[in-house]
Parts: structure tokens; C-alpha cells; sequence
């Protein structure tokens, strides 16, 4: 953890939904704004020192230097995040944030993969505009339960990237897990690194093919967390090294982002 970093009272400047369930929500938060990277998360808690007392880890969905803010997508599953949907404009929360290791891509890096699904899409955002600056040749694969729930589309227009859309119901893009396709995405791609985020079971499908096809993936994982920077050691993960060896490391500490080879993956 940066010691720099201090929990604040950060003012809500906007929330909105953008999906059943789902909410976009941006913090003034000037200090995170001008730190956080690409697939570092904050921890909220709502109420300012009220219940609930554990924080909700959040991958950083977006960025305003101009503005300081940074901005958040969550989705309502329990009473932390019901509090979070229940936030006004001008209401606060507590806030600790930039947390955690994010992406790293290669330094050498001229063709990319990003793979999200679902709310997952939210800490790939940064990583897009990241690769766009650096005029890294991109392309995206996203997959989502409907269109409906099919996040940031208008952020990722304007970035104007190749995207291939995927649903379970074929309302939007086309029908089916994306992982069906990645295989020949991989064979004729020349993608040189793959980035994930999404549900546990693609992520582990991706990371299987991606070993398959020699393409280096990291994934960015998620844990229920109790401090945000490895103290509580209640969000641990079992990785392997190279020889087999099986360790466990915390999510929040020495990740969320992970090498998707190091990462034992339970069935």
C-alpha cells in the first residue's frame, strides 16, 4: 500500500443508473484521480463512518483531472451497495483509493486483446485509453447476459476500438460466450498480450485457451476484502510458481491483476 494514501470523505458529484441494478458513480477525489492506473480499485463505504462497517472494493472505471473526480460502476447485490444506490448528489462516503497493482502492459507492446464481461468491463476502461495513447493496435471481445446489460458502449465508441459484442440471449452482437470464439481470435490475431475481467468461470476459460495459444494473459480478480491493503489477509488466492509451488497472496496487496498462469483455478 502507498503510504501517501489516506481514507477521505468524498462528495458525490453524480449517480445515475445505467442498467438494472446497476449505477454509475462519480467521486470528487482529486488526489486518487491524479494517482489511480489502470485496474487499480478503491474501497467505498456509505455514510461516512456509518454502517455498513466493511468497505466494497470497486475497480476505477473512469477518471476526470479536469473535474477530480473519479468514477465507479457498481452493482446493487447486498446493504453496502443498497446504501451506495441510495447516495444523493452532494451526500459523502468514506473513500480510500488508489489501491492495489494494476495492468502492466509489455513495454514492447503493438497488438493487444481486452476481453471483459459484464459489470468486468469497468477497470478495463482506463487500460483502452491507456493502449489508444500509446497507439497500441487493440481490439475488444465483450460479453454480457442481454444488450441491456451491456456496459460502456458509449465510452468505447468514442475510443473508437474494433469490438466484437457477445450476449447470452443474442440481443446484442452475437449469441453465446465469447470464449467459443477466442480460440481463432487467438490463431489469426497476433495478439502479443491478452487483458480480462469478468465472472470467474470466463475468466478461467480464457486463461485455459490463452495457455493453450502461448498468449501471455493477466486477469484482474475479484474478492470479498476487509481493509483494502493486505492487513485483514481475507481475500487470499491460491497462485503457483513456475516449479509448482502453491502460495497464497492476498487480491488486494499484490494484485487485483494477476498473471492468469499464476492463479490456481478452482473449478
Amino acid at each position: 500500500m502507498n503510504n501517501a494514501i489516506e481514507p477521505i470523505a468524498a462528495e458525490v458529484l453524480s449517480i445515475f443508473p445505467v442498467a438494472d441494478g446497476i449505477y454509475e458513480l462519480e467521486l470528487a477525489a482529486p488526489k486518487a484521480a491524479e494517482q489511480a492506473r489502470p485496474g487499480q480499485f478503491a474501497m467505498l463505504r456509505p455514510g461516512a463512518g456509518g454502517k455498513p462497517y466493511l468497505g466494497r472494493p470497486m475497480g476505477i472505471y473512469d477518471r476526470d483531472l479536469m473535474r477530480g473526480s473519479i468514477s465507479i460502476l457498481f452493482e446493487v447485490h447486498g446493504a453496502g451497495t443498497r446504501a451506495m444506490a441510495g447516495l444523493h448528489e452532494g451526500d459523502k462516503l468514506d473513500l480510500l483509493a488508489p489501491l492495489g497493482n494494476g495492468f502492466t502492459p509489455a513495454a514492447d507492446l503493438r497488438r493487444a486483446l481486452v476481453i471483459g464481461g459484464g459489470i468486468g468491463v469497468a477497470p478495463l476502461y482506463p487500460l483502452l485509453c491507456q493502449l489508444k495513447s500509446q497507439g497500441v493496435e487493440t481490439e475488444i471481445m465483450l460479453g454480457a447476459q442481454c444488450g441491456e446489460r451491456m456496459l460502456a458502449l458509449e465510452r468505447l465508441v468514442r475510443l473508437g476500438i474494433p469490438t466484437r459484442l457477445y450476449t447470452d440471449d443474442g440481443t446484442m452482437g452475437k449469441r453465446g460466450y465469447l470464449t467459443e470464439d477466442l480460440p481463432e481470435v487467438l490463431r489469426y490475431g497476433r495478439f502479443e498480450q491478452v487483458f480480462c475481467c469478468g465472472p470467474m468461470p470466463m475468466m478461467r476459460a480464457v486463461a485455459n485457451i490463452c495457455a493453450e495459444y502461448r498468449t501471455p494473459c493477466q486477469v484482474s480478480l475479484e474478492e470479498r476484502m476487509g481493509c483494502g491493503f493486505g492487513i485483514c489477509v481475507c481475500c487470499v488466492v491460491d497462485c503457483q510458481d513456475a516449479e509448482g509451488n502453491i502460495s497464497k497472496k492476498r487480491v488486494c496487496y499484490d494484485g487485483p491483476v494477476f498473471d492468469s498462469q499464476e492463479v490456481v483455478w478452482h473449478a
